[in-house]
């Protein structure tokens, strides 16, 4: 006879007043009830959880919150979801859950738990601990939400502690959101010199990138939509390009709270909304761009599908041309960080201040709709706006 057998056998089963019979036995330092009609019930009911419970079963609410975390997060939103959101929330568990309130078990996490989580990076007391925007602590409710509501569903939780959460006002918060800048009209003469000085010089490392990086600057392209363009997409007869795919790139997965480093690209067939695919007219400077690109391929024999390919013709990556945008910035006055996307939104910029009407920028830029567009941005209108008052007088 087995130790479950021995255990069911030697259970105590008594009548209850509404008739049915319960047996209890003490599993994990808990006391659990069976109940059925007969013993045979009982006890077949208790055979089965001890079984589980040997497999390595938990209560629900004895579950650590990091199992059912990664749990949720597996079954529910890898691919599910798109890859670069499922990234978002997986980097979220991995720096602000797994190693704080993810070691606790399920059933004791409070509200106030998750309102000191968030108070503590709005606002943390250690030094060394980077506080977060509020865009980063919405990602952390963001996360912790979903999650909770389906084990509310599942039984696991009775409430989900996240429901009377506070987000603290911008106000209130040590680190403010980040403000996007872009290029002023010298600081963008300085990058295109320094640019095609990199391009010209033959000894510099990967000087290709730096015709790329002026192409999606008078583009305004994304940068995966920069790395999955392809030469079959540039119709040089018709001045456009055609943009309708984009690359994901991200860390494969996350297991245990700790990021799997590899490097992973995935081409997909669409850009990130609908509004993204879009043809854009190619202008002088970008005809002379892709001329040039064309020229040193021929002369260092690469042979590539991808715009924006490396020296050897793999498709890119935006550490890479974030590389050469760094060694191209080294050859300014330019004080900044400046990121590949700040010339994307260099190039929304600087058409809102030529006058192009915020409809026609938004669909240039392949935003979903105006108020995105405008949102972002808010900093240049308010600084044509003020322009504008400052050279009006009325009487």
């Amino acid at each position: 006879m087995n130790i479950i057998s021995s255990i069911v056998n030697n259970m105590t089963i008594r009548e209850r007043k509404d008739g049915r019979l319960e047996g209890r036995i003490s599993i994990q330092g808990k006391r659990i009830g069976f109940y059925g009609k007969t013993k045979t019930e009982v006890k077949n009911q208790a055979k089965e959880h001890l079984q589980k419970v040997e497999n390595g079963y938990k209560e629900p609410k004895n579950v650590i919150f990091n199992e059912y975390m990664e749990y949720w997060l597996t079954t529910f939103k890898k691919n599910k979801i798109e890859f670069s959101s499922y990234n978002r929330l997986c980097s979220v568990y991995a720096h602000q859950i797994h190693n704080s309130i993810g070691n606790k078990k399920i059933g004791q996490i409070t509200t106030k738990d998750i309102q000191d989580l968030i108070d503590s990076h709005a606002n943390p007391l250690d030094p060394a601990v980077k506080p977060l925007a509020l865009s980063g602590l919405k990602r952390i409710l963001n996360l912790l939400n979903p999650c909770l509501k389906k084990a509310v569903e599942e039984g696991v939780i009775q409430k989900n502690p996240c429901e009377h959460v506070i987000l603290p006002k911008e106000s209130c918060i040590l680190k403010k959101t980040k403000q996007q800048f872009s290029l002023s009209d010298k600081e963008l003469e300085e990058f295109k010199v320094a640019a095609l000085s990199k391009y010209k010089s033959t000894k510099d490392y990967r000087s290709r990138d730096a015709l790329v990086l002026l192409l999606m600057l008078n583009l305004g392209l994304r940068v995966g939509e920069l790395l999955a363009l392809e030469w079959t997409d540039v119709d040089l007869q018709s001045e456009v390009v055609h943009i309708s795919k984009t690359v994901q790139e991200g860390i494969t997965d996350y297991e245990g709270g700790n990021e799997k480093k590899k490097n992973y690209q995935k081409t997909k067939s669409s850009t990130k909304t609908p509004s993204g695919v879009r043809v854009l007219a190619l202008n002088s400077m970008v005809l002379y761009y892709i001329d040039e690109l064309q020229k040193y391929d021929e002369r260092h024999q690469i042979t590539s599908k991808y715009v924006a390919c490396t020296g050897v013709g793999t498709m890119n990556c935006s550490r890479n041309l974030q590389r050469s945008l760094d060694r191209v910035i080294n050859r300014t006055n330019i004080q900044k960080h400046v990121s590949l996307h700040t010339l994307r939104h260099t190039f929304g910029s600087t058409l809102l201040r030529n006058g192009v009407n915020i409809e026609v920028v938004s669909k240039l830029m392949g935003y979903s709709n105006i108020t995105i567009t405008y949102n972002k941005y808010i900093h240049v209108i308010q600084e044509e706006e003020a322009k504008a008052m400052n050279g009006v007088n009325i009487c």
